[in-house]
Formats: structure tokens, C-alpha cells, sequence
């Protein structure tokens, strides 16, 4: 995943595009670490030398631009698993849940950004480019691609979600992302945080909208933070997830 972010008004505008795979990973089979480092940017990334994927992400970018998404990953993101894992790509119509569990920290100044999952679809199972990108957004303090199409479409583990939506040109598909109510940006970005969620519920909002379809197969789902801004650091301190 590359994204490029356009700041209005200190609202953040997502826009995704693919890159290849490359940079630093790490192998937590059946999961995998990596740190998805847009355009060399300075992004010291760290991952842990324990069985789980922990990963720390180092930086300090005075303006706003969307830098990386280092992330702890469970699938093929645009065909690529280094782990040789054989979960997905799964049907959501064969899929009954996909619980998932994500925590992250973080620390620093002048910190923006989003803790997120990110999962690709595809109409066919063959582990290729996207054609449809859902993000479950967890602590942030900026706003998704497009618009908000509906609120309060669920609540999860307590946290109420609206559901926004665009297309995503650049990349050439269509990105719907669920974003938890708030009355006001925060100020900054959390210190810490978890969303233990089932990710089925989330596609079962889907059912009937445009782009999506229950016989879309998901390849991958990712957890972890859009670097926006900041001088600090991010890290995911847990993540997993299953699907049946």
C-alpha cells in the first residue's frame, strides 16, 4: 500500500496507490511485519525478536504528508506473503468471522496520524491487485478518503462506527472506511489504544452498497498506524487474526 495525504483545513485526505513490496520485514508466521516505508522516507523502523508481530516505527516530519504504514499483516498484500501462509484469500459469503485483535502505543509531539486494519478484496482468488480497500480505523486524529455516506452503521466492543466512502483514483478502486464517532478532532494522536473487533460485522454493513459483494474475496487483512506527522514514535504491541 502507498498512500499520499493532502491536508485541507487539518483534514486529512487519503489517496491510495500500489508500490511493490520492499524495505525492511520480518517474520512472525503466519503472520509478518514490515515496514512499508513510502518513498524513503526517514522512518526508523524496528521489529521484535519475539514470536508475535511487535514492531516499533521512529520519526520526525514537521508537515503534513502521509510518510508510511508500518504494519503487522495476516494475508497477500498485491500478491506478496513472505510467510507462505494459506488462510486467504477467503469469500466473505463462506466466511462466518474474522475476529481480530490489534493494540498499539505511541509517544511524541506534534503527532498525527491513524491506527488502522486494513483489508484488500478482490471479485476473483487470485492474490492480485485490489479492487475494493476497507479500513477500520482505531485511534486517530484525521479524517478518510471521501465522504460520510452513513452514522452509527454499528457498534463494536462499544465503539460506535460512521461509514465513509470514495473512490481512490489513484490506485483505481473504491476505499470504504469505518470511523468512529467523535464530536471533535483530537488533538493529538493516542498514546495507546486497542480494537478487538470482529471484522464480518464490518462487511456485513456492506451487504447491498455499491462495490462490494459477499462473493468478493478478502487477501489480506493489516493492522497497524498512517504516519501523518510528528516527532515520536508508533508501535503495534499485539496483533491477530482468524477467519472461519
Amino acid at each position: 500500500m502507498k498512500k499520499s495525504l493532502v491536508s485541507l483545513a487539518g483534514t486529512a485526505c487519503l489517496l491510495t496507490a500500489f508500490v511493490a513490496h520492499a524495505g525492511d520485514y520480518n517474520l512472525y508466521s503466519p503472520y509478518f511485519a514490515w515496514d512499508n516505508n513510502f518513498n524513503n522516507s526517514a522512518i526508523a523502523w524496528s521489529p521484535s525478536s519475539g514470536a508475535y508481530p511487535q514492531w516499533t516505527a521512529s520519526f520526525n516530519f514537521s508537515s503534513d504528508s502521509l510518510y508510511g504504514y508500518p504494519a503487522s499483516i495476516r494475508g497477500w498484500h498485491y500478491g506478496w506473503n513472505p510467510t507462505g501462509d494459506t488462510l486467504f484469500p477467503k469469500q466473505i459469503s463462506a466466511t462466518q468471522t474474522i475476529p481480530a485483535a490489534f493494540s498499539y502505543a505511541s509517544g511524541g509531539s506534534n503527532m498525527a496520524g491513524d491506527f488502522a486494519y486494513d483489508m484488500f478484496l478482490r471479485n476473483d482468488s487470485q492474490k492480485s491487485t485490489p479492487e475494493l480497500e476497507v479500513m477500520i480505523w482505531a485511534g486517530n486524529n484525521s479524517y478518510p478518503i471521501g465522504t460520510v455516506l452513513a452514522t452509527g452503521v454499528l457498534t463494536e466492543n462499544g465503539v460506535t462506527y460512521d461509514l465513509w466512502g470514495g473512490d481512490n483514483t489513484a490506485a483505481g478502486y473504491y476505499v470504504y472506511t469505518f470511523l468512529p464517532q467523535r464530536s471533535s478532532v483530537p488533538a493529538s494522536l493516542p498514546t495507546g489504544g486497542s480494537a478487538n473487533v470482529d471484522i464480518m460485522h464490518f462487511f456485513n454493513v456492506l451487504n447491498g452498497r455499491a462495490n462490494f459483494s459477499s462473493a468478493m474475496y478478502l487477501d489480506v487483512v493489516e493492522a497497524g498506524c498512517e504516519i501523518v506527522r510528528g516527532n515520536g514514535w508508533v508501535s503495534t504491541t499485539w496483533f491477530s487474526v482468524d477467519a472461519q
